[in-house]
């Protein structure tokens, strides 16, 4: 099993947001803000040091705690101080996003270090249509559109042309061309049942988020009987599983943290603001969303309402044990884990880093 960093670069200060989405802006600080990307470049730094087999980024918008809203900007940073780590974009929010232009930065990307890319894409939560107005109930159709788009920007020698129901280019001609042929690893971050035989019909790798591992095997089984069906069997790379995370010195000091934690939370909901949550109301269609689990890159985490987001928490053996379940009972082969947590600093951060790189990371390794 592989490791995977999840560069969130939440500004420091996020403990002090008020339990809402969007963050207003006058909670920004700029110098606490410009000193907040140096601490999670430099957490990026040492996680590749400690033996993290990939960094990865993610789209959020209107988020100090997941303050990456152009991911590939970040990645760019990041790829001039890490130079071995796999350059994981887990991922890009295709539904908000012009694809030739996603196309271009993974291309951009894949030269500037040398092959070491890897792509990813989701749909994103109902939360997060609201930030380009985009209609939540195109969301899923440009999804599936626009990954075919981008893998045939990547691949298609000569300039072409688009016609498709949400996007229509007169002339695509993605330069440069990326150096993984005929395009980086692809990851389709989802949990529904289309995009998941998506990936499978085309070869490509499954992500899944935060849920508890029952959940996720039946996500994977899925997976892997449509892979089966399609003449391919998914290598360890190929099912990546995020989760967030707490490691310890010990099991007693980890699980006393969490207790301190959970007692200063005032309740599970994270409320939205009135004009969002009434937006996303009215966009629900077909019982797509569910209003509990809406609100990503908010001051708590990306998922309401599943253990308030944890799914690893104990000293390194005992995480260890949790990481491996996910490893026996779902085939996960790359765990991508979100460390910082919004009540650790920095220098929290970086503790664990070092608890995993020793205690935890070599371990995962034989498995």
């Amino acid at each position: 099993m592989k490791a995977s960093y999840f560069g969130a670069m939440g500004y420091s200060d996020r403990h002090t947001f008020p339990r809402v989405w969007p963050i207003p802006p006058a909670y920004n600080d700029t110098k606490t803000s410009v000193q907040s990307y140096q601490d999670g470049m430099e957490e990026c730094e040492f996680a590749e040091e400690m033996g993290f087999d990939w960094i990865s980024f993610s789209e959020h918008h209107y988020s100090g705690r997941v303050a990456t809203g152009t991911p590939s900007v970040m990645a760019a940073a990041v790829a001039e101080r890490c130079k071995k780590a796999k350059i994981a974009m887990l991922g890009h929010l295709l539904p908000l996003n012009n694809p030739v232009r996603i196309a271009e930065e993974l291309a951009i990307l894949d030269n500037l270090t040398n092959g070491r890319v890897i792509a990813g894409f989701l749909r994103g939560t109902p939360n997060e249509d609201q930030v380009y107005s985009m209609n939540p109930a195109e969301g899923r159709g440009r999804l599936l559109e626009g990954m075919d788009l981008i893998l045939k920007s990547l691949t298609e020698p000569q300039p072409f042309s688009w016609e498709g129901r949400y996007y229509q280019f007169r002339t695509v001609a993605v330069w440069p061309r990326p150096v993984q042929q005929p395009f980086p690893p692809v990851v389709v971050a989802t949990r529904s049942d289309d995009t998941v035989r998506y990936a499978a019909e085309n070869k490509l790798s499954l992500a899944v988020s935060f849920l508890p591992v029952e959940q996720m095997q039946v996500i994977t089984d899925k997976y892997r009987n449509w892979c089966n069906e399609a003449g391919w069997n998914p290598g360890p790379d190929n099912i990546v599983y995020r989760g967030s995370i707490y490691v310890g010195e010990t099991d007693k000091q980890a699980d006393d943290w969490f207790d301190s934690l959970m007692q200063s939370r005032p309740g599970p909901n994270i409320p939205l603001r009135r004009t969002v949550s009434e937006a996303i109301e009215s966009a629900r269609t077909g019982g797509d969303f569910d209003l509990r689990n809406v609100v990503a890159g908010s001051p708590d985490g990306d998922v309401v309402g599943n253990s308030l987001g944890f799914n690893f928490v104990g000293g390194p053996d005992r995480v260890v044990k949790q990481l491996k379940e996910f490893h026996d009972r779902c085939g996960v082969g790359v765990v991508d884990l979100l460390i910082q947590q919004t009540h650790v600093d920095h220098k929290g951060v970086m503790k664990e880093i070092e608890l995993m790189g020793k205690n935890v990371i070599p371990q995962i390794k034989e498995f």
